[in-house]
């Protein structure tokens, strides 16, 4: 290699971190913690970063978007994911998987058995098995702590079968808890669902709630914000979509309770943040 190569490569390194460290906006407060609705279009992909300095992301997105997103909010020293959970296998949640574990290491997913045909789900299996990650199974009841925050999954049963369908009603439903601050983080799931979790008494009150499947009619029930009492609600939503979420429906029956809405087609990345003072929502 000549010289002159060297001080390109050298040169157009130094930019990429230097651009990498301009991009990044810092760690979430001192004793606090954050939850980031990462702006990937239409999909989901959430980061929740915890006192301790984990990170989980929570779905990837439909694309390679997601990395970027996550250059912003993540260290440009710290490639792991201490976690990743895929509520369910369809496009618009694992499609920006595959670059994820492209691009950092990935020490643990938690998903169901339930798995899709899709090129994106078998380039995100094939990446995990390259990694030889620890997969574990999510079963309503199931529980962890990472970092100080408390992690329970209230959806899907145990015994739902691997072809189990509408896939949107098989996604992991996360509760997650610290100190006095609660929040729900619902997948795709229809009503139907959102009627079982009703019944069977588990659902906390919450400050905030991510809006199930984008908002769509087929979700977000009046008995479910009921039961929730939600102040604030996240919707991960594409800008113009075709499905045209969120459903107008919706959204009056959150205003009409009072409840804080951030899109990220309207605001962008959602950025909360709970520390000492309480919860904080941002973009």
């Amino acid at each position: 290699m000549s010289r002159r190569s060297l001080v390109v490569r050298i040169g157009v390194l130094t930019a990429a971190c230097a651009v990498a460290v301009a991009l990044w906006s810092g760690p979430a407060a001192d004793g606090g913690w954050r939850l980031i609705a990462l702006d990937v279009g239409q999909g989901d992909a959430i980061l929740l970063q915890t006192p301790d300095g984990s990170d989980v992301l929570v779905d990837g997105g439909p694309d390679e978007r997601v990395v970027e997103r996550l250059t912003k909010f993540m260290s440009p020293s710290d490639r792991t994911l201490e976690l990743v959970v895929l509520t369910h296998p369809d496009a618009d949640h694992v499609g920006g998987l595959p670059a994820v574990a492209e691009h950092f290491r990935i020490e643990r997913v938690l998903e169901t058995a339930v798995r899709s045909p899709s090129r994106a789900d078998r380039t995100w299996e094939a990446a995990l098995d390259a990694q030889q990650t620890v997969r574990l199974k999510a079963a309503s009841g199931q529980a962890m702590t990472i970092g100080g925050v408390e992690i329970t999954v209230l959806w899907p049963p145990a015994d739902t079968p691997a072809d189990a369908e509408p896939r949107n009603d098989t996604s992991v439903v996360l509760h997650l808890r610290y100190g006095e601050v609660d929040i729900l983080l619902t997948g795709d799931i229809s009503s139907d669902v959102e009627q079982r979790l009703v019944a069977t008494g588990v659902l906390p009150d919450v400050e905030v709630l991510k809006v199930p499947h984008h908002g769509s009619i087929s979700s977000s029930s009046q008995e479910f914000l009921d039961a929730l009492k939600p102040e604030t609600a996240v919707i991960s939503v594409g800008r113009n979509n075709r499905y045209g979420h969120p459903h107008p429906v919706v959204l009056r029956r959150l205003e009409r309770r009072g409840i804080e809405v951030r899109r990220t087609d309207v605001d962008g990345d959602v950025v909360l943040t709970v520390d000492g003072n309480g919860l904080h929502v941002g973009s």
